[in-house]
C-alpha cells in the first residue's frame, strides 16, 4: 500500500523532489506587511507609509498623521482664484433662475458694488486684507512675543498661552453662539415633534446680534445653554438612545459652550490681573491698567482691520447661501468646494499668510488668491551676522477675458526673484511682460535677479511652492 500519510520515514530517492518547483509568491510574500526594522534594512514588501501620498491609493490601511491627511486635501484642493469668478460671472451675468432664490441675487450684486474699486485703492485693499489675516499684531502682542522668548518661567509661558485663549474665545463670542444656534436648528430637526418644541422654546431665549452681545447677555445665554438646553438634550439622548448623529452634534454644542463660557470678560480680565503678578511681566508692560485691556485689546490692528473687511463678510455670506441651494442645486457642489477650500487654507496647519483679492477694474473682474511666508528663512548672510528677510509668495489670480496666471516670487531686502505663469493667449507676448516687469520692480526701487516665464496651463502646486509645508510631516502621529 502505498504510504499517502508519510507515516514512516520514507526512503531517499523516491521523493522526486528535484522537479518540484517552489513559488516565488511564497518564498517571498510581498503582499504580507511586514515589521519595521530600523535597524537593518528589510526585504521590500507591501508596507508603504507613503502610499497615500502617491496617485494611486491601493493600500486600505493610511499611516499617515492629521497633518499628512491635510497634505492629501491641500493637494486636491481647487484654486479659489480660478472657480470662483467663473460661478460669480455665470450667477451674476441673470437675474432669477429657476431654483434661483431672489436673495441670493441681490446679495451677488452687492458684492460686485462692493469690489468695484480703482487701481489707486487695490494697494489700501491689499493692505487691510493683509492686517485682516493675522490676530496677533500691533504693539500689545509684539510684547507678548518678546516676553514669551525671553522669559524662562514655564509658570509665565502658561499663563500667557490662557490669556490669549481666553481672549480668542472673548473676541469669537459672537461666532460661537452663531455655530450654537446652528448646532441647535440641526438637532431640533432629528427630535420627536413635542420634545423639538420644548427645545426650541428654550433655544428662543438666546440672544445674539452683529455688534455682539453685552456681558450681561452673554452670561444669561451662557445660564440658559449650561442649566435648560444641555440638560435636556443630554436626557432626551438618553431616553431615546440617538447614539447617531444627533448625539454628535450635541457634542459639539457642547465643546462651544465650553468656549463661549471660556471668553466671558470677566475671565479675561482675571487671567490678565494674574498675569501682572509676575515680575517680568510688570518689567516689559509697565503698570498697565487692567480695566483698560478690553480698550487695547479692541483697538489692534486686526480689530481696525476686520471692522473695513466688508467685502469678505459680504463674501461669506454669499457663500453659505449658495452652498445651502439658494442659487440653484447644480451649484451647491461647487459653493462647497470653494468653501472647504477657502476653511483648509485658514485651517490651523497652513503656516501661511492666507489673502483673497477680489476687485473689479474698469468692468474687468480680477480674483486674486495669495499665499505668503512672510519668514521663509534661507536669506543671505549680512555683515552684521544678522540674515537678510526673505519673503517667499505665491499668487494665483484670474482676469476676465484674459485668463488664469500663475506667480511665484522670492523677495530679499532689496532683490527679487519672480516666475510668472501665463495663459496660452499671452505667451507670444512673454518677452515684453518680462521687460515690464523689470521695469516696474526697479522704480519700486527693487533689483530683478531673475523674471522668467511659463505657461499656466499647468497650476503651480501649493506644496511645491512652499517645500516646508512637506517637511513637517516627519511627527508625531496624532490621528485618532
Amino acid at each position: 500500500m502505498a504510504n499517502i500519510l508519510k507515516v514512516t520515514t520514507p526512503a531517499i530517492g523516491y521523493e522526486n523532489t528535484a522537479n518540484v518547483r517552489t513559488n516565488p509568491e511564497m518564498q517571498n510574500p510581498v503582499h504580507v506587511q511586514g515589521p519595521v526594522d530600523p535597524g537593518k534594512v528589510a526585504r521590500p514588501d507591501a508596507r508603504s507609509d507613503a502610499a497615500a501620498q502617491q496617485g494611486e491609493e491601493a493600500l486600505k490601511f493610511k499611516f499617515e498623521s492629521n497633518y499628512d491627511n491635510f497634505i492629501r486635501q491641500l493637494q486636491k484642493m481647487p484654486s479659489v482664484a480660478e472657480e470662483l469668478p467663473k460661478l460669480l460671472s455665470e450667477l451674476s451675468s441673470t437675474t432669477i433662475q429657476s431654483g434661483m432664490q431672489a436673495g441670493i441675487a441681490q446679495e451677488i450684486a452687492r458684492f460686485l458694488g462692493m469690489i468695484n474699486v480703482g487701481p489707486e485703492t487695490l494697494q489700501s485693499m491689499l493692505q487691510n486684507q493683509g492686517s485682516a489675516a493675522v490676530r496677533y499684531t500691533g504693539a500689545f502682542f509684539g510684547l507678548l512675543r518678546k516676553l514669551m522668548s525671553e522669559t524662562k518661567s514655564v509658570e509665565l509661558r502658561t499663563n500667557i498661552l490662557n490669556f490669549l485663549k481666553k481672549y480668542t474665545d472673548m473676541a469669537e463670542s459672537g461666532s460661537i453662539m452663531e455655530d450654537i444656534k446652528r448646532d441647535l436648528k440641526e438637532v431640533l430637526q432629528r427630535m420627536f415633534p413635542r420634545q423639538r418644541e420644548e427645545a426650541a422654546q428654550m433655544g428662543q431665549k438666546l440672544i445674539s446680534r452683529d455688534g455682539g452681545a453685552t456681558p450681561d447677555q452673554q452670561a444669561e445665554n451662557l445660564k440658559t445653554l449650561k442649566s435648560e438646553i444641555l440638560p435636556y438634550l443630554n436626557e432626551y439622548i438618553s431616553k431615546t438612545h440617538d447614539r447617531g448623529t444627533l448625539r454628535d452634534t450635541v457634542a459639539h454644542m457642547a465643546d462651544l459652550i465650553g468656549r463661549y463660557e471660556n471668553g466671558q470678560e470677566e475671565g479675561v480680565l482675571q487671567a490678565f490681573r494674574r498675569l501682572m503678578e509676575y515680575q517680568g511681566f510688570q518689567k516689559v508692560f509697565g503698570d498697565i491698567d487692567a480695566d483698560s485691556i478690553f480698550r487695547i485689546l479692541a483697538n489692534t490692528e486686526f480689530e481696525k482691520a476686520s471692522a473695513k473687511n466688508s467685502e469678505m463678510d459680504q463674501l461669506a455670506r454669499i457663500l453659505l447661501r449658495g452652498a445651502s441651494g439658494e442659487a440653484g442645486s447644480e451649484n451647491v457642489q461647487a459653493f462647497r468646494q470653494i468653501m472647504e477650500a477657502i476653511v483648509l487654507n485658514e485651517s490651523v496647519y497652513m503656516p501661511l499668510i492666507h489673502l483673497l483679492v477680489p476687485a473689479v477694474i474698469d468692468d474687468t473682474m480680477i480674483f486674486s488668491e495669495m499665499w505668503v511666508d512672510p519668514d521663509a528663512g534661507g536669506g543671505s548672510e549680512k555683515e552684521d551676522g544678522t540674515r537678510e528677510r526673505l519673503i517667499k509668495g505665491l499668487v494665483k489670480f484670474d482676469i476676465q477675458d484674459l485668463g488664469f496666471f500663475d506667480l511665484f516670487f522670492l523677495c530679499g531686502e532689496e532683490q527679487v526673484s519672480m516666475q510668472i505663469n501665463l495663459p496660452a493667449g499671452l505667451e507670444k507676448d512673454a518677452g515684453k511682460i518680462e521687460s515690464d516687469i523689470k521695469r516696474i520692480l526697479q522704480e519700486h526701487s527693487l533689483r530683478p535677479e531673475e523674471v522668467v516665464t511659463g505657461s499656466s496651463a499647468v497650476s503651480i502646486p501649493l506644496t511645491e511652492a512652499f517645500t516646508n509645508l512637506k517637511e513637517r510631516k516627519n511627527s508625531i502621529n496624532v490621528s485618532i
